[in-house]
């Protein structure tokens, strides 16, 4: 089975544009060609607990070893998300800007899939999500985000995901309300569906 591992993280269930987005781009992306699925997990609707001990941001050969063992449920849940994200074909996030930063739901999911000596580090050879597509969609009201690499939002993603995991990482800003000023770095949705679009159909 092919499928699209779709994350959303939004606590507006009603109008968020980053549901928005990425459920556009999620079904144009289904659409593209036979057999594709897409595997929806809402990190508010079911979020996923905070990391019970710091172990589990490595394998259990690289534990610190005054870490607190984790239990066997937590460590069947983290083997849960890495298998699911190993799976997929491509991510697709929804990553609205909470004071001025990802949304903790968000934040969580990337504790569990970032273990060292399991996903990362790809600078020592430990790279076995190379290349994988992810893109992300951060919604924000501010006029913020002109240079995505170092974003509030996106700036964890290409770090963690992009230069630690070494996936392929996109990042795009949309805005929900008009610039404040004259000027203002301000991206709407209809401005950013082509390059979305663009970027999904190159996958």
């Amino acid at each position: 089975m092919t499928y699209l591992l779709h994350l959303d993280s939004s606590a507006n269930v009603a109008s968020s544009a980053s549901r928005l987005l990425t459920a556009e781009v999620a079904a144009r992306w289904a659409a593209a060609a036979p057999g594709r699925e897409i595997r929806h997990r809402d990190l508010h609707a079911d979020p996923l607990p905070h990391l019970p001990t710091n172990a589990l941001h490595f394998t259990a050969e690289q534990r610190p070893p005054d870490a607190v063992a984790p239990d066997a449920g937590v460590v069947a849940l983290q083997t849960a998300l890495l298998d699911e994200l190993s799976g997929a074909a491509g991510v697709l996030i929804g990553a609205p800007m909470y004071n001025f930063s990802m949304p903790s739901t968000l934040k969580a999911w990337l504790d569990y899939v970032h273990v060292i000596g399991a996903t990362s580090p790809a600078a020592q050879g430990v790279a076995p999500l190379r290349s994988k597509p992810v893109l992300v969609v951060s919604s924000r009201a501010t006029p913020t985000g002109a240079d995505p690499r170092t974003d509030f939002v996106l700036g964890p993603f290409f770090t963690i995901l992009g230069e630690f995991m070494a996936m392929d990482v996109d990042g795009v800003v949309v805005h929900t309300e008009p610039p404040a000023e004259p000027g203002d770095y301000h991206r709407p949705a209809d401005e950013v569906r082509g390059e979305l679009a663009a970027l999904v159909d190159a996958w």
